[in-house]
């Protein structure tokens, strides 16, 4: 049984990786590649007009430049998506926040952010837990919920952490009931790892996930800080 655990744990880390690179995949061609092609059009067609002497030349060298710039910003994006600078610089609840407010952005879908400052600071594999999660339930709101508004929450309790995304969508169709899909696999197996708990609830009125991590994934102060400062120059964690 434990050899047939470890067979089904290791393909299916194959399968994320596969589904990730065909994600990364699609992203460049859908953006990165076709906002290239137009800067190729515009650049080609500034060299026409300004070979026959074309006032309108300028305007399509501007044109080239802010499709460049467009490149840049997705280019960034998905960077950010892979690997969220701020999610280390700063920690869980300010990379989440930068999430959802990209995401309202992106999708004009309502999105209502709260936390609470973290005592002490999560971990580093639960912080990346925990913002794949919000990450995959973004990813299935937008895709599948037709939600309009989110509510995302993440704070610090007194038996760890959790974080709640609920939406006001259609919930999870009943023939996905049975059989969660990969993206719910995924959640359920990084809570598993941490020894953590996902409860999903699908009502009338939306879908709710919850995930939580135990206390044991909690840094105490001295352990996060090994360089010790003046109280006056401390700054407060967060998670």
């Amino acid at each position: 049984m434990a050899e047939d655990k470890l067979k089904a744990l290791t393909q299916r880390v194959f399968d994320t990786q596969e589904e990730e690179r065909g994600r990364v995949a699609r992203e460049l061609h859908d953006s990165i590649s076709q906002i290239l092609v137009g800067v190729r059009y515009t650049l080609e067609l500034a060299r026409r007009r300004q070979a026959t002497g074309d006032t309108r030349a300028g305007d399509s060298l501007n044109s080239s430049i802010e499709h460049l710039n467009g490149a840049i910003q997705e280019v960034r994006r998905i960077s950010r998506d892979l690997r969220p600078g701020v999610l280390d610089d700063l920690g869980l609840g300010p990379a989440l926040q930068a999430m959802a407010e990209e995401f309202g952005t992106r999708t004009g879908i309502k999105v209502n952010f709260e936390t609470n400052p973290f005592r002490n600071r999560l971990d580093q594999d639960s912080k990346i837990a925990l913002f794949r999660i919000a990450q995959e339930a973004l990813t299935n709101v937008e895709r599948h919920s037709g939600a309009t508004e989110v509510t995302m929450l993440v704070r610090g309790t007194k038996t760890g952490a959790v974080l709640r995304i609920e939406d006001n969508g259609r919930g999870r169709p009943a023939t996905r009931a049975e059989t969660p899909g990969l993206g719910l696999r995924n959640m359920a197996e990084r809570m598993e790892r941490l020894d953590g708990t996902l409860r999903i609830l699908s009502t009338s009125s939306g879908l709710m996930i919850e995930a939580q991590v135990p206390l044991s994934h909690m840094l105490t102060p001295t352990s996060n800080t090994p360089n010790k400062k003046p109280p006056a120059q401390e700054t407060k964690a967060t998670a």
